[in-house]
């Protein structure tokens, strides 16, 4: 049995819960009223000739049995008696002891007949364990229930995804379940894909944390992706049921995924999960970031990735969701009843609920006392309406004025690294920039990292940890858009940032900066050349020298510089990452390389055999351009080859659809049989197979002895067909929650009453 302490849940929700659970306990309907308007009565039923029983609940989480007890006697009492009902039910969060049971049946005696009627935390437990579809309709009661959550931990949380489900878990307490959720589950039920579009702050991230949330209580091992889908292919498992989860997975660069044919592993990746029931995959991306995507990328176009959006808006809120929102926000605060009674004044809240640029994330920032930046009550109501009417303004007051130099440091490398880097990186990058005199030392400032760091963590960073050590993120996507904005124009300020870091999600960057045109082009060669004499100073790794060497393979003042980057790993290799750029610049200067033997591309290569399309291309091209007749050098590249198209093929199969397989055949009068045409599905594999290698060239398919055939003999048709039957109806078993008792008019004045 669950031991909810019922933290999760605001007061009017709570009250919804003790109705619906004494309800299906009571076996009756027990009509519900407006919140606050009823003088004490929170629900009602009639009973024994007509005789009224009153229900009243007090969620009292924040005062405890104290605060709850001077309540009862100083006022609900005298309600009770004016009232004067046949039967008192009382309510309470609260644990109850039994002198507790006592003490308030004194106060209510005789309208509570026996100390029964006064419910207690563990008897809602009880309850709840007695009436389960009462616990699975409050989704927000377990969803965030610890007991649930560490449950989820122990069964179905592996690696780096243990960091982002904690991070789920911390703030699934605010969350409201809104229409646009149950749209979404909808939606995700019948593709098993789901792309969450829609603007910064709309709320996509947490509705996607939250709809994992669900399925993994039914049962789903839940992966988080952060950069490439290979982590996900490597434990696709066709027995299991998984939810996949892939944040903002353009990012902000979304030339840099078509170019690298990441929309092609995507779309692959989509296409296996729609084929297999036991999968789910939800995704987010920005409005402007997908369309653009789409527009760029035909691979994007022709999938029909629409099919799978849903489209978050302002507008797809109603008022009521608005209300929830701000409630919530309010309730689970730690703004005292001070700061609180600000936004009730005058019914203030109503103003804020239809300011133009309300959205959720806005709501999180203005009711989160860490980050209100006044001191008394009297000026909250002004940093409201302030922060509504110029939300930019936000970081502007809180970066330049509010923290120092060496904050602004921290927050300006973890934005160029692409909004998240690892400790160890961030300290040594903020050295470097402490080196190059972009910090300077400030009178009765500590400015060691971990002071800094302490001080950026409470403004603008989150400090997490991941079973790869600590790293860092920013506490708000909106905090990358202000910085883009007020830095992408300082070319000597982004020297010094690109020149203090060093990995490769920084390169991507400067990548996205010159296909979305956010530099001109003079600032941006400056910028090349700049980081890249850098990067020959500091010695910088093998895939960042590649990266930067691609940067400027046409740049004629390089030519040399990058041909002995080249020499220079060819003849001391190591594995890498960037194979693809790696190969195009040894083609590029094929003519002035020093290349005695291909040995140093296996080394580079190292253990991994499942290369990409684009590595594999340009192994293709390699091997065309240099001519390589070497057998022992053939049969290593032949591996390479045979493994990637035995696994492209996999892919490929993995996304057919079985119905377009099917063999009807009549067995009697009314009787058919259906099962699946081998011929059909045999001549299709034939046909994937061999478009798999359209695009090498002829002489590197001989050189190689490739023999495509081969490949799709062997793969087992009995096997792919058994692969059909394998799906599974999840048992969605949920329709949403809609409240509790019967259905009841709630404007947004009710819910905000004050009882």
């Amino acid at each position: 049995m669950n031991n909810y302490d019922f933290a999760q849940l605001n007061d009017k929700e709570f009250e919804t819960l003790a109705a619906d659970l004494l309800s299906a306990y009571l076996g009756i309907r027990i009509e519900r009223f407006k919140p606050g308007k009823d003088k004490g009565v929170d629900g009602r039923f009639f009973s024994n000739g007509g005789k009224e029983t009153i229900v009243q609940c007090k969620h009292y989480l924040k005062t405890g049995y104290s605060g709850l007890i001077s309540k009862l006697k100083n006022i609900e009492k005298t309600k009770v008696s004016i009232l004067s009902p046949a039967r008192y039910i009382l309510v309470t969060s609260l644990p109850l002891s039994r002198e507790n049971k006592k003490e308030i049946y004194s106060i209510f005696y005789p309208h509570i007949k026996i100390e029964n009627d006064i419910y207690g935390q563990e008897d809602l437990n009880g309850l709840l364990s007695q009436h389960q579809e009462i616990e699975e309709k409050h989704f927000k009661l377990w969803i965030s229930s610890t007991v649930v959550l560490r449950e989820f931990m122990n069964k179905a949380i592996l690696g780096r995804s243990r960091h982002e489900f904690e991070q789920i878990e911390r703030k699934a307490l605010k969350y409201v379940q809104t229409e646009n959720h149950n749209k979404a589950l909808k939606l995700l039920k019948e593709n098993n894909v789901l792309i969450i579009s829609g603007e910064p702050g709309i709320g996509k991230t947490t509705l996607a944390e939250n709809l994992c949330l669900y399925f993994m209580s039914k049962g789903y091992e839940f992966i988080d992706i952060e950069e490439s889908l290979s982590e996900a292919e490597a434990i696709f498992s066709k027995e299991k049921k998984q939810i996949f989860y892939f944040d903002d997975f353009l990012g902000s660069n979304y030339f840099e995924a078509v170019e690298n044919k990441k929309d092609s592993h995507i779309v692959k990746f989509i296409d296996r999960v729609h084929a297999d029931d036991l999968k789910l995959f939800i995704l987010t991306s920005r409005t402007n970031i997908l369309n653009n995507g789409i527009s760029y990328s035909s691979i994007f176009a022709n999938s029909k990735l629409r099919k799978n959006e849903f489209l978050l808006t302002i507008e797809g809120l109603c008022k009521m969701d608005k209300a929830k929102i701000l409630y919530n926000h309010i309730w689970h605060s730690k703004l005292s009843e001070s700061f609180i009674d600000e936004i009730y004044k005058d019914k203030r809240y109503q103003g804020i609920i239809a300011h133009h640029n309300f959205n959720p994330r806005l709501i999180e920032f203005i009711t989160d006392i860490e980050r209100i930046t006044v001191e008394k009550p009297a000026d909250y109501w002004k940093y409201i309406q302030a922060t509504l009417n110029n939300p930019k303004d936000i970081w502007d007051l809180c970066f330049k004025k509010q923290n120092n130099q060496s904050v602004r440091a921290l927050v300006l490398l973890t934005v160029f690294n692409g909004g998240s880097i690892k400790e160890e990186a961030l300290r040594l990058s903020f050295s470097r920039m402490k080196n190059l005199g972009a910090i300077t030392s400030q009178t009765n400032v500590a400015n060691d990292f971990s002071s800094v760091a302490s001080l950026a963590t409470s403004s603008f960073l989150n400090r997490t940890q991941s079973q790869d050590g600590f790293f860092y993120s920013l506490f708000n996507p909106s905090i990358a858009d202000y910085v883009l904005a007020e830095y992408i124009k300082d070319i000597d300020d982004l020297i010094v940032i690109f020149k203090s870091l060093e990995s490769i999600r920084s390169l991507e960057s400067i990548m996205s900066f010159e296909k979305g045109g956010m530099i001109s082009s003079t600032e941006l060669l400056k910028l090349k050349l700049a980081i890249f004499d850098d990067a020959l100073i500091q010695n910088k790794s093998y895939d960042y020298l590649i990266v930067i060497a691609y940067f400027l393979k046409d740049n004629s003042s390089k030519t040399n510089k990058i041909i002995s980057i080249l020499n220079r790993i060819i003849s001391c290799p190591l594995e890498i990452k960037e194979l693809s750029k790696f190969l195009e610049l040894i083609i590029q200067f094929k003519n002035d390389l020093k290349i005695v033997s291909y040995d140093f591309l296996f080394k580079l290569i190292g253990e991994k055999y499942l290369l990409g399309d684009l590595e594999i291309e340009q192994l293709a091209f390699f091997i065309e351009k240099y001519s390589i007749q070497d057998e022992v050098m053939l049969s290593k590249l032949k591996e390479y080859f045979d493994s990637y198209l035995a696994s492209a093929l996999d892919t490929e199969i993995a996304s057919l659809d079985p119905s377009d397989y099917n063999d009807v055949s009549q067995i009697g009068p009314d009787d058919y049989e259906v099962g699946i045409d081998y011929n059909k599905l045999s001549d299709r594999i034939s046909t994937i197979g061999n478009s798999l290698i359209d695009d090498f060239p002829l002489s590197v398919i001989d050189s190689l002895g490739i023999d495509i055939k081969d490949i799709i003999k062997s793969v087992d048709l009995d096997e792919v067909v058994s692969s059909f039957d394998e799906g599974h109806d999840p048992d969605w078993g949920y329709d949403g929650y809609s409240g509790g008792g019967e259905a009841m008019e709630d404007p947004v004045d009710d819910l905000f009453e004050r009882t």
